[in-house]
């Protein structure tokens, strides 16, 4: 109701009961115009407050309702308020006035989740995280080698970028950062006593230490026969299917091989001819369950196949242990090494039995994948370039008719057989590990010193080795380029770097990370990766790939959408820890007719120090720790 007009005796209107000084105002404005617009929007306002509040709702009601539209307003007006309560979790620096790390951050409470499973056939796995910064550099002007991005309540910092990349994981146990995997993983199908999750300095040196006596250049020399074998037994299968008219798949290949490694060399297990496909079959099953979405939401992860069959690799490592304890060290495998590693300085100081099964299962998912995907992408690209393909085997025919049959270290060096490296080298370039172990910040980050760019506390720092290769200024050319399976791999620029092929910049090529958490087995997959290429650029004919459309042209330039002959590589859009093709690289395989060659047995050469070693040496064995050999027998690990 309306108060009555003393005068005349009749209810004012809305804009009449107005204080006085208001509609004063409102109507003394110059020009009729404005007068009648103030007028309408003094009534408007009024409409509208009495619909939201109206003067008939109860006190509760009307509480309520201001309540509500008080928060609304908020949220409109402050941009903080609206983050903290649609993204919680998410932090901002110290500093009030510093703005967050650009990127976006996805749907509200969710995020984006998407960004474990995006992928695209142009690229393969991981492709979300080029997409984010790509589409970000358009927005900010520049490709930010930090961004932000958001999922179920945890803000991460994607890192990337030569020198930034490096700095801030080399800040890792200085009280800055640490690994997160502990927080991620426990529950899963992850072993989290490992030095892969390790969060104390201390602990992670002794770690190290112990489980890298087993690893050091010594160590993995000796495994070489072993890794060609291994690589042989797959030949015998290549062949086998050529004789049957079959093709094969390399990705099955290069897979059988790395698990080949895996029970034999890591482990040293001794597995019957029946007991091999069982063995690798669990391995296979117990990492694809790793990622999957009952294992990472921690949903009745006992249930899930991959649990059985870890138990199952666990119960295979536990048996050799048991065997190694009672009949003493075999001198050769991982295990064997870390069973019996002791710190020289207390020799009481081992590696507990619950230590050593996680970091023998670290092992195999660290090696296993990775090495298998980096091979199988080797032999994509060497099936694109022919020209490529037969420099590798005239320098193997070349290295086999000087040193002989056998492949050793020193034969695969860099200084014995350089294309070689140069085609690895240049496969990591091309696709590498989608992302690592997230690390946790425990205080905000001054990224340059400069407050610029601040990683706030409590954000997870994604380091993407991906990015950074991308984004090398060396290399990178228009559209990703340098990272097509045609016009990019070019083994040469490791080797004599032209404008075309130039080398790239040492700070932006980290295929094994950085930091304290380096790859430790990387000796070991530097070896294993070149006896294998070595071995095949020896004894098969260029790869055909079933992928190429017939009388395809081999021109290493060739990339024109609107040619008629027009060819692109499709990548696989399941989850990978590299991508890899989407058929598998599937060929038609030949076995190389070979002719027996005199060998002149003083010519091979023979490994005595570290520095002949086939690859980047990484001292991981320091001072005061040894691997013994010599104990014939040994007390039970506890």
């Amino acid at each position: 109701m309306f108060p009555l007009d003393r005068r005349t005796n009749t209810p004012q209107t809305r804009l009449e009961a107005l204080p006085a000084a208001v509609t004063t105002a409102a109507l003394s404005t110059p020009g009729t115009t404005a007068a009648a617009a103030a007028g309408w929007a003094g009534k408007a306002l009024l409409a509208i407050g009495n619909v939201l509040v109206p003067s008939s709702a109860s006190v509760a009601t009307k509480t309520l309702r201001v309540t509500a539209l008080f928060v609304t307003g908020l949220l409109v007006v402050s941009t903080k308020a609206r983050r903290r309560l649609f993204w919680p979790g998410l932090t901002a620096p110290e500093n009030t006035d510093q703005e967050l790390l650009p990127g976006g951050l996805g749907c509200p409470f969710m995020g984006s989740p998407w960004v474990y499973t995006s992928s695209h056939e142009s690229y393969g796995a991981g492709n979300y995280y080029r997409k984010a910064a790509h589409a970000l550099a358009k927005t900010v002007g520049y490709f930010p080698k930090i961004w932000k991005y958001y999922v179920f309540g945890q803000p991460f910092a994607v890192l990337s970028g030569g020198k930034t990349f490096q700095k801030i994981l080399n800040r890792e146990f200085d009280g800055t950062l640490s690994s997160a995997g502990v927080d991620l993983m426990e529950g899963g199908l992850l072993p989290t006593e490992s030095l892969l999750f390790e969060k104390s300095k201390k602990r992670h040196q002794y770690l190290r230490k112990l489980v890298g006596s087993a690893l050091t250049p010594t160590a993995v020399a000796k495994t070489a026969p072993l890794l060609q074998k291994a690589a042989d037994e797959q030949i015998v299968k290549m062949e086998a299917a050529h004789n049957e008219g079959d093709t094969i798949r390399f990705h099955k290949i290069c897979n059988d091989y790395t698990l080949d490694v895996a029970w034999r060399q890591i482990l040293g297990l001794e597995l019957a001819e029946e007991e091999i496909p069982i063995f690798e079959d669990n391995v296979e099953q117990w990492i694809s369950g790793i990622m999957s979405l009952q294992v990472v939401l921690k949903w009745k992860v006992e249930k899930h196949p991959g649990y059985a069959a870890r138990e199952y690799v666990i119960s295979k490592i536990e048996e050799r242990i048991d065997y190694l304890l009672e009949n003493g060290p075999d001198n050769l495998s991982t295990l064997s090494g870390m069973v019996f590693a002791t710190d020289e300085d207390d020799p009481t100081k081992k590696l507990s039995r619950k230590e050593i099964i996680d970091n023998a299962l670290i092992l195999i998912f660290a090696g296993s994948e990775t090495s298998a995907n980096t091979l199988t992408n080797a032999m994509l690209f060497l099936g694109l370039h022919p020209t490529t393909w037969n420099q590798m085997a005239e320098e193997q025919a070349s290295i086999r008719a000087k040193f002989g049959e056998t492949i050793t270290p020193s034969t695969v060096d860099p200084k014995n057989a350089p294309y070689l490296d140069a085609v690895l080298k240049e496969t990591m370039r091309m696709r590498v590990v989608v992302g690592g172990i997230p690390r946790m910040a425990f205080e905000d980050i001054d990224v340059d010193g400069d407050g610029k760019t601040i990683i706030p506390k409590g954000y997870l720092i994604d380091p993407s080795m991906l990015l950074t290769h991308e984004e090398d200024p060396n290399v990178k050319l228009p559209d990703g380029m340098h990272l097509d399976a045609i016009r990019g791999f070019r083994p040469e620029r490791w080797l004599d770097a032209t404008e075309e092929a130039p080398e790239p910049d040492k700070d932006w090529y980290v295929p094994y990370g950085f930091g304290p958490r380096y790859c430790l087995g990387k000796n070991l997959a530097q070896l294993e990766m070149k006896i294998f290429l070595a071995t095949l650029a020896r004894k098969i004919e260029f790869p055909k790939l079933t992928m190429l459309p017939e009388n395809y042209d081999y021109s290493r330039d060739k990339k024109d959408p609107s040619s008629a002959d027009y060819f692109s590589v499709e990548w696989s859009t399941k989850g990978a820890v590299i991508p890899t093709a989407g058929d598998g690289v599937t060929a038609s395989v030949a076995t190389k007719r070979i002719s027996s060659t005199t060998t002149n047995d003083n010519a091979v050469i023979v490994v005595d120090n570290d520095d002949d070693y086939s690859f980047p040496v990484l001292e991981v064995t320091p001072r005061g720790i040894s691997n013994s050999t010599e104990t014939a027998t040994a007390e039970r690990l506890p």
